[in-house]
């Protein structure tokens, strides 16, 4: 087992809206991809980061895993420009029936709406209005053909793990993963948990399920090597490179990372996990 630990920040919105809820503005995403690429961060695509976590791969001393939650359309219109241009890879954790409802009819382009805050986009896609603030699944295609761009499953209709029977719960983890294959030619093996709702039980269900690792939301080190079926994540906030520094600088090692974890539980978490 390696002494490395492997940080993966979670990030759901890159837009103009700073200091909004789950949200990067755009001026400080860049700066915080540019001074990666300054500072020569390897940023791991789904399938390599699987492989450190079981052993097969050594990690370079600086790595990191950048994490997109829901597919927000936010993400193809100011990340992905900015992730192309300086070339870092990501995974994507998308509910497919939100990604599905805003591929009827697919937006293009040219007719993207302007991007709402966090909550006015959590209240349209309550209002069955998924295809005002999601990927649809050609801008998903886009991305996963630049090569940087990892489609990893988020259920399907991003609900409470714990609160659903093993059966509707398999079920969702089934839709998801089926969406994924039929639309992206993609086996998605990885998961996203909504909320970071899961307990033991939700464990073996996604394990049975045909998942090789699962994401939480919750602060922690992933160890390289350390085969972890529970990956933790910090959230990313809209601050500039400094305050990106100190956080792979804190969760790159394993003994300061756990316990930074276990003093100061992610304010996320806290909220709302």
């Amino acid at each position: 087992m390696s002494p490395h630990s492997i940080p993966v920040g979670m990030y759901h919105h890159v837009n103009h809206h700073a200091n909004d809820f789950l949200t990067v503005s755009v001026e400080n995403f860049r700066r915080q991809m540019e001074w990666l690429r300054r500072e020569g961060y390897e940023t791991l695509d789904a399938e390599t980061f699987l492989k450190i976590l079981r052993g097969e791969r050594r990690p370079v001393l600086r790595s990191f895993v950048l994490t997109f939650d829901d597919a927000w359309l936010d993400l193809y219109v100011h990340a992905f420009p900015i992730l192309k241009e300086f070339g870092h890879k990501f995974i994507v954790f998308t509910v497919s029936d939100w990604t599905e409802q805003a591929s009827q009819p697919a937006i293009s382009p040219a007719t993207l709406p302007e991007i709402p805050t966090h909550r006015e986009a959590e209240k349209l896609v309550k209002e069955d209005r998924a295809g005002d603030v999601i990927c649809n699944w050609g801008q998903l295609r886009e991305m996963q053909a630049s090569g940087l761009a990892s489609i990893e499953s988020h259920t399907a209709t991003h609900l409470h793990s714990t609160r659903a029977t093993p059966e509707i719960l398999a079920e969702e983890f089934r839709r998801c993963r089926a969406a994924i294959q039929k639309n992206l030619d993609r086996d998605s093996r990885q998961l996203c948990w909504p909320y970071g709702d899961h307990n033991v039980q939700c464990l073996k269900i996604a394990r049975e399920a045909g998942f090789a690792t699962t994401y939480l939301v919750r602060r922690g080190i992933n160890l390289a090597g350390g085969g972890t079926f529970a990956v933790k994540r910090f959230t990313v906030d809209d601050r500039d490179e400094n305050w990106l520094k100190k956080q792979l600088e804190i969760f790159s090692s394993p003994i300061t990372g756990y316990l930074y974890a276990r003093l100061k539980p992610d304010r996320w978490f806290r909220q709302r996990g």
